[in-house]
């Protein structure tokens, strides 16, 4: 049902992937558990009434995505030590190989007219002041390749960033929602078929669709549990960061 309805006239492309997205990811299992569960859902009125208080939800966490996404950046940022960014530019950092460094250094140097291609001894003696240098070359190169059909990858990969990043800023409330959803789930079928049990062989007569539901949070659990971690994020960070820089090569000089 959602699916039919053009989200895309609503949000812009990054929103509608870094933020709305990750809502409706995060709310799918309580939709699933509604419309399998609960039959006059499955009306004409009944589906309409729950898009319309799914769409409610889904925008009220679209909204909080990006306050509460850039809080868990901070956080983050914070505990790696600086902004992937910032990192990677570090003599100390080997993200990228020293000649690949090298040259987007010299480049830098040539386009930013406050840069400093800081040594190492500098960036060993006065870190701080090392990193204000690469802070400000990655404020230059985010300003200059705002154009997203000029530089179509790297907005492809800050949408991904911010996808992974908002996903993660929800864990907690995703995987609240999937264990309240799967124990009304077990609730009502408990209810519905228990004077129904009589041994094991009584199990079919519970609906197939019961089943799949227990399964589709399982796995909905184990998605949030194991595969939506720090160490995702730090990897789309990274992808972003590396794909920004790389855009100082591709920046034409007047």
């Amino acid at each position: 049902m959602l699916e039919s309805i053009n989200l895309s006239g609503y949000f812009d492309r990054y929103s509608l992937t870094a933020r709305v997205k990750p809502a409706l990811f995060i709310v799918l299992p309580i939709i699933l558990t509604s419309y399998i569960l609960f039959e006059p859902l499955r009306t004409l009125l009944g589906s309409l009434l729950g898009i319309l208080l799914a769409c409610g939800v889904i925008n009220f966490l679209a909204n909080q995505m990006s306050s509460k996404g850039n809080l868990l950046q901070d956080k983050l940022f914070a505990k790696w030590g600086g902004a992937p960014t910032t990192i990677i530019l570090r003599h100390s950092n080997d993200q990228l190989d020293k000649y690949t460094k090298q040259r987007y250094r010299k480049k830098l140097a040539l386009q930013v007219s406050n840069f400093k291609n800081v040594s190492e001894k500098s960036e060993q003696q006065n870190p701080d002041d090392a990193d204000q240098h690469y802070i400000s070359a990655i404020t230059y190169l985010k300003e200059l390749t705002r154009d997203t059909q000029k530089y179509p990858l790297i907005f492809k990969e800050n949408m991904n960033y911010g996808f992974s990043r908002n996903l993660l800023a929800f864990k907690t409330t995703a995987i609240i929602i999937i264990l309240i959803s799967l124990s009304i789930s077990f609730l009502i079928i408990i209810v519905n078929f228990k004077d129904k049990y009589v041994d094991i062989n009584s199990l079919s007569l519970v609906p197939p669709q019961y089943y799949v539901l227990i399964i589709l949070h399982v796995m909905f659990l184990s998605i949030w549990c194991f595969m939506i971690n720090e160490s995702w994020v730090k990897t789309r960070a990274f992808i972003y960061a590396k794909r920004l820089l790389s855009s100082c090569e591709e920046i034409v000089i007047n």
